[in-house]
């Protein structure tokens, strides 16, 4: 090699980037690097160019590039993203391997026959790796703890609890600080608004146990008085106690189908603070003044005292709207008629702002009295739960409006504009579908909202709505107010759910030391670090409970194999169909070989499957019948048959 040649090598590799962050693997083995440096966009990493590295690993890349695209090549693993991981076994004659249910993790892991010898096929096992994989070879581990078998009952509870390392059991230093200083604290509510004689209920789901919301509502001549009474949970949670950390942790509470992993005490969620009819029960309460218009014209702020009337839920509140069920009770009639006459007003002021209506359904998960599914439902949502939605998205902006006056910084919910590309991508699959939709604005809340209104009046609303929202930043977190896009807000926070959020509970001190003297001593520093733990812990917390609505699903497909169910059709590839089943807010795959009623071939020009004998067209849309063919728990996913 020449002089001029080396030199020119030489020269190349000094200016290559090297920047640090953090691996996002796909399922088929690729990656993505994801920059620590938010300025930095997200690099593509092939396979070639891992070396070694797995998903969430922290590693240090050089960017280069190839056929004109740019690469990221991992040069150092920094840190590793998992020393211990939660996988099924599968056992041989003289060792064992513990697959994954981590998708994205790439490899199985090797279990020496000295750690696999009590192992039997399908254990649910925690696996610590003892040594990463390198070149061909997997990596190696060692399992410390096992936690069932996969046949058995809620060991999909148990999965997900260990894989996302949710903690359940309070420490024993937290429950003594919590008896010892709670009841104290209640009896010595300091100065406080008594509004026990207000006229006051709370409306929650049917299973709902903390109750941290309550409203009363009054018609005026010339408007609405709304009191919005949220459980005052600070006065329970000081700053810097062993309470207070271990909630800062935690983050947020997390909702099993059967139960509930809090983060308070039960003591504090389901006792102290939660607002139980007939009892005496301390709060801040947002008074809220509005004009016959629905706007907005005042807001005071009390330290509380409230009892509540009725503890009411969704369903029968919207049973007397409908005229199912009757009340002899004129005061809740009022609240019911003025609240309704309100949220109209609401519903329209918030429209012409331009707020987008992702009103996208959620399954409920029935169980008998032995703790058996019995049946999953698409949960309706009805006018009482917009009526609660609407009144609590008043009070944080309220809230939140008053701290921006108040303080430089706080602890706001952001939202930023839609991925100008992602919606791009989003336009084209709705041309896919058969809608055509019009010039989008990206910065424009109102031209998202006209397209939400489009696709929720399709036969594919839900696809395409869940579609819609994945084209959006998160909301998250931020000490700093720039607006929120999906409300089409200018100043937003949470302030109405204390008991189960941990930013509500600093927006609460907040307010307090504002305006009742609340000892609250915190620093820029603490913002940042809240606002960065909160956003942190509400996505670990969505992602938990997506997969475990998931397992769940699965175990009910499973348990009733032999079932038909109403699908349809919502991709189609040359090796099968995918599919959308609406009873459970599913997706599964009919891969060609389960297409058993002909012979299919896929036209790619026409995007659909053709039968060679019949002549049965299968094109995006369609309506089917399905039957489950097989479960895979390592991949959370479904195939069926074609009936």
């Amino acid at each position: 090699m020449s002089r001029k040649r080396v030199k020119h090598k030489k020269k190349i590799k000094e200016n290559l980037q090297i920047l640090i962050g953090k691996v996002d693997m796909a399922a088929d083995g690729y990656g993505f690097f994801i920059p620590d440096d938010p300025k930095e966009k997200d690099v593509f990493i092939p396979k070639n160019k891992l070396n070694g590295a797995s998903h969430k690993d922290k590693v240090k890349v050089t960017i280069e590039y190839f056929r004109g695209k740019k690469e990221a090549r991992v040069v150092e693993i920094l840190e590793r993203g998992y020393s211990k991981i939660v996988g099924r076994v599968e056992k041989s004659r003289f060792f064992a391997y513990v697959i994954p249910f981590v998708k994205r993790f790439g490899f199985d892991i090797y279990i020496p026959k000295k750690y696999s010898e009590d192992l039997k096929d399908d254990d649910v096992v925690i696996c610590e790796i003892t040594k990463y994989q390198e070149k061909s070879k997997n990596p190696e581990g060692k399992i410390i703890k096992i936690l069932g078998n996969l046949n058995d009952k809620g060991i999909e509870n148990e999965i997900v609890i260990e894989k996302y390392e949710i903690r359940r059991e309070f420490p024993k230093s937290v429950k003594k600080n919590l008896s010892r200083d709670s009841f104290e604290l209640f009896k010595n509510p300091g100065k406080r608004t008594d509004f026990r004689d207000l006229f006051t209920v709370t409306i929650d789901g049917e299973t709902a146990r903390d109750f941290d919301d309550a409203i009363s509502i009054h018609r005026l001549e010339n408007g609405y008085k709304l009191f919005v009474h949220i459980a005052d949970v600070s006065h329970f949670v000081r700053p810097d106690s062993r309470l207070d950390k271990e909630a800062y942790r935690r983050g947020t509470s997390i909702y099993f189908p059967e139960f509930a992993i809090p983060m308070l005490p039960e003591e504090l969620s389901n006792d102290l603070c939660s607002l139980r009819p007939g009892e005496d029960r301390l709060t801040i309460t947002a008074e809220i003044d509005y004009d016959e218009k629905g706007n907005r014209v005042n807001a005071n702020f009390y330290q509380s005292v409230i009892k509540s009337d009725y503890r009411l839920t969704y369903n029968y509140v919207n049973d007397i709207i409908e005229g199912i069920e009757k009340t002899d009770d004129k005061r809740l009639l009022n609240l019911i008629d003025a609240g309704l006459s309100l949220l109209d007003k609401l519903m329209q002021r918030r429209k012409n702002d331009g707020m987008i209506d992702f009103d996208l359904p959620e399954v409920e998960f029935y169980f008998d009295e032995n703790g058996d599914m019995v049946d999953i439902k698409p949960l309706e949502r009805k006018i009482s739960h917009r009526l609660i939605e609407f009144f609590m998205i008043e009070a944080n902006e309220a809230v939140a409006e008053f701290l921006e006056k108040a303080y430089d910084r706080g602890m706001y919910r952001v939202h930023g504009f839609p991925d100008p590309e992602k919606l791009q991508e989003f336009v084209t699959i709705c041309h896919l579908y058969g809608i055509e939709l019009g010039e989008l604005v990206v910065d424009d809340p109102k031209s998202i909202q006209l397209l939400s209104e489009k696709i929720s009046n399709s036969k594919f609303s839900y696809l395409l709505s869940s579609m819609l929202v994945r084209t959006m930043q998160k909301a998250i977190y931020s000490p700093d107010n720039t607006g929120h896009f999906g409300l089409s807000s200018t100043c937003y926070t949470h302030f109405t759910s204390p008991i189960r959020r941990y930013p509500d509970l600093v927006v609460h001190r907040l307010l307090k030391k504002k305006l009742f003297g609340y000892f609250f001593d915190f620093d820029e520093d603490y913002l940042d670090a809240t606002a960065i733990n909160s956003s942190r812990m509400e996505q670990m917390a969505e992602e938990a409970e997506r997969e475990i609505h998931l397992y769940k699903k699965l175990k009910f497909l499973q348990s009733h194999i032999d079932a038909t169910f109403d699908a349809f059709i919502n991709r189609l590839t040359p090796n099968g169909i995918f599919i959308y089943l609406e009873k459970f807010l599913l997706t599964g795959f009919i891969s060609i070989e389960n297409m058993l009623d002909d012979e299919y071939y896929y036209l790619d020009n026409q995007n659909m499957f053709i039968g060679k004998r019949k002549k049965k067209r299968l094109k995006l849309g369609d309506r089917i019948s399905v039957k489950l063919s097989r479960v895979n728990y390592d991949h959370l996913e479904a195939d069926f048959f074609l009936v």
